[in-house]
């Protein structure tokens, strides 16, 4: 048999197949389902090393200097009217971390309760012990079991993090919280002291700095703004900026300044021309030799773009505008959960970075902004879904529905608002979840409920989320049962998460293809218990979260590497986001992510092994700007998603396959469906996407019915020659336009999009 290459899509010829009686696909004039969305994707968070790189400026990370928060989540495993042990014994702060911090009691009977802690002990790993709290009382005793909020509006901290400082010969670099320029709205500057001759200092900003690979490579005309105060006469400052290759410092801007007396601020434009695929650590550096100044609001941007109103690197705005996604979800992969509302809120400058884990004592970087969000959103067309810290408070909440009203809600058809990221996921965001899912619907309920009573609540413009466990159904269910002021309650169902045998194409990719189905489709399902769950308590399921999860086992790097990003994956997603749209009726789902290049994977061998999960893309605007089949079906499918679902009738022949037990994350179906149909309507407009999931076979179709193409028929296909093809090295997966016919084959591996207009 003839294998059909990507060249000679329009000119296969198919031994086996051009004899046989083709699948007839009727298409019907019948509703499946309305109110389809695009598929979206989750933004995540903002790096400093790879493709995460998302924001204008590059130096993103503390840039006005500001203080630190700190917002956390205990439960407290043994409790009285004024003592909490937290469950956790791993919590590495200190003694009195939290000393003066507030708390709020967020369950039980004493829920809304408020007091002062007054000392805390570290942690006992070899005792089983964690933190020990003692407190001020509250009107309610707690009870074993509660969980507890704290919240520290202030703490110590170093105003370089987030950058590199050095200091010479007795030189300090320290918060200046008094003398401040007029001109910036923070509460902080930095204060650098050398004064003496032999004294230097200096505090850089690195980026760019994946070993081996380049994200951000800099063409064009660039703007360096900062604020400075000499404070020993006729100061001066160096500034540089470089590209530390391996063989060389390329140096891109090299200006020393005798300052001015006073706060002013300084802006330079410059271009840069950097050859191609240049890689190495991007620095810009600030010295001081034998003077004292102070520094503050330092931004690092391209000259300014008039197509993109953002805050987004231009590359970033433009390949979300390229997938076309319905919703964009944030939650900033934590830098956003220990914060408030009032931080999220507050221009780049003044925010101030917000800590919340149990097993951190810093944070180094601030969180995207709600505001800078929103107007990506609306530059790229897609509803935003905002994850909000899980310790948000019910006064926040309505200050936030507040916000909206003022413009955003006249902007969106409709905003969604979950509280928390991952509740259930104590092990991965430890200090920012309630993990118990009675506790954390009530709190939830209390929340939204907060949010409803504000005057400018619209029902009709918010969607309030709850998220809950897709492996554990029994959770949604408790979850259900508590949540009155949701509306929708959104999982997390990943694929292929365990990754053992590589024994071949058909080993991996069967397996592979026939979860989606195996989940999505048949009877008593995850996703079939997750539906009817959501179902019975008349509340609306969707996706925060999906992806192939493949995170452990025992496959070699070379095996990951060509299954992971492959053609066989995108095919894989795209069918599981298919099957839960059409099978299921979740109408709103979000792929994760956007960036990620590469994320650890777990061998139990101890061989030290990644993954090239989660991104979609391996860069935007870097060295390649490729963009990886997953993303590319994602972008095709948006092309043809449109508000109401048809239903598609097949006669003749079904073809399927026996999937036998996989040792990949156990999966195994009788009958898996080669062919996977789906048709959808608005207006005039018509498409149809179909996909062929045999590894080898090519499928004869012929397409009939009242909603059959007609006219001038747009044909795109996703396939390349090797279902483990790639675009990580070279564009080896690249979707192609064919010409179209009612009778036609279908590549193997392949995914195919028909669109229309019907008179």
């Amino acid at each position: 048999m003839m294998r059909c290459g990507v060249a000679v899509l329009s000119s296969c010829v198919f031994a086996a197949s051009a004899l046989a009686q083709p699948t007839t696909i009727t298409l019907t004039s019948k509703p499946l389902h309305t109110g389809v969305q695009r598929f979206g994707i989750n933004l995540s968070g903002q790096t400093y090393w790879d493709s995460g790189q998302l924001l204008n400026n590059l130096v993103s990370r503390n840039p006005g200097f500001e203080g630190e928060t700190w917002q956390s989540i205990l439960h407290c495993k043994v409790a009285t009217a004024t003592t909490c042990i937290d469950e956790n014994p791993w919590t590495v702060w200190p003694a009195n971390f939290l000393a003066n911090a507030h708390y709020e009691v967020l369950s039980g009977a004493g829920a809304g309760s408020t007091g002062t802690i007054l000392t805390n002990s570290k942690a006992d790993s070899k005792a089983n012990l964690g933190v020990a709290l003692a407190f001020t009382p509250s009107k309610t005793p707690l009870a074993n079991g509660d969980f507890l909020l704290v919240r520290l509006d202030t703490i110590p901290s170093d105003p370089t993090a987030g950058w590199w400082p050095d200091k010479g010969n007795g030189a300090a670099i320290s918060a200046e919280l008094h003398d401040l320029s007029p001109h910036s709205k923070g509460k902080r500057a930095l204060r650098i002291e050398a004064a003496s001759p032999n004294q230097g200092a200096s505090i850089t900003s690195y980026f760019d700095s994946m070993e081996g690979n380049s994200f951000v490579q800099l063409h064009g005309l660039f703007r360096l703004t900062f604020r400075t105060k000499p404070i020993t006469p006729g100061a001066e400052l160096t500034i540089e900026l470089m590209r530390l290759t391996k063989t060389a410092a390329v140096m891109h801007f090299n200006r020393s300044l005798t300052l001015k007396p006073g706060w002013n601020d300084y802006a330079f434009e410059f271009p840069i021309h950097e050859p191609p695929n240049s890689i190495g650590t991007i620095g810009l550096a600030f010295k001081v030799h034998g003077a004292s100044l102070l520094l503050d609001d330092v931004s690092l941007t391209p000259a300014s773009n008039s197509s993109n109103p953002t805050d987004f690197r231009n590359e970033v705005v433009q390949t979300l505008r390229d997938l076309h996604p319905g919703t964009l979800r944030y939650m900033d992969n934590g830098d956003s959960f220990g914060s408030s509302i009032e931080n999220l809120l507050a221009p780049p400058f003044t925010r101030q970075r917000s800590g919340y884990s149990t097993q951190q004592t810093r944070a180094e970087d601030i969180p995207i902004g709600i505001p800078e969000f929103l107007s990506l959103c609306r530059s790229v067309g897609a509803e935003p879904w905002i994850t909000l810290p899980p310790g948000l408070s019910t006064t926040e909440a309505a200050r936030l529905i507040n916000y909206f009203a003022d413009y955003w809600i006249t902007v969106f058809h409709t905003i969604h608002l979950e509280l928390g990221n991952e509740q259930w996921n104590s092990g991965s965001f430890p200090g920012a979840t309630i993990n118990d899912p009675t506790a954390y619907a009530q709190r939830a309920s209390a929340v939204f409920a907060a949010m409803r009573a504000s005057k400018y609540f619209d029902p009709k413009k918010f969607d309030l989320v709850i998220g809950s466990w897709y492996a554990v159904p029994w959770w949604s269910q408790q979850e259900l049962a508590n949540s009155s002021s949701a509306d929708t309650i959104a999982i997390a169902p990943y694929l292929f998460s365990t990754f053992n045998d590589a024994r071949g194409v058909e080993a991996i990719f069967g397996p592979m293809l026939a979860q989606a189905e195996q989940i999505d489709s048949r009877p008593n399902s995850l996703m079939s218990q997750q539906a009817a769950a959501a179902s019975a308590a008349h509340k609306n399921l969707a996706v925060y979260e999906t992806n192939l999860g493949t995170m452990s086992g025992t496959a070699s790097q070379s095996d990951i590497d060509s299954t992971v990003p492959s053609l066989g994956a995108a095919l894989a997603v795209a069918t599981h986001m298919l099957l839960m749209l059409r099978d299921l009726g979740i109408t709103t789902q979000n792929f994760f992510a956007l960036p990620e290049f590469e994320n650890n994977f777990t061998n139990p061998n101890n061989q030290k092994e990644t993954m090239p999960l989660w991104g979609a893309v391996v860069d935007m605007g870097g060295a390649t700007n490729r963009r990886r089949p997953t993303f590319l079906a994602l972008q095709l499918l948006n092309s043809a998603l449109l508000s109401t679902e048809l239903t598609t009738e097949l006669s003749g022949p079904n073809p399927t396959w026996n999937q036998p037990l996989s040792a990949n994350d156990k999966i195994a179906l009788t009958n898996a469906h080669e062919l996977q149909t789906f048709a959808f309507a608005e207006g005039t407009d018509r498409s149809l996407i179909l996909l062929n999931l045999s590894r080898m076979q090519s499928l004869l179709i012929h397409l009939a019915g009242p909603e059959a193409p007609t006219g001038v028929v747009t044909q795109t296909v996703l396939t390349a020659a090797h279902i483990t093809d790639s675009n990580e090295q070279q564009d080896l997966v690249e979707p192609r336009t064919a010409p179209y016919s009612a009778t036609e084959t279908l590549p193997p591996h392949s995914l195919t999009v028909l669109t229309w207009n019907k008179p």
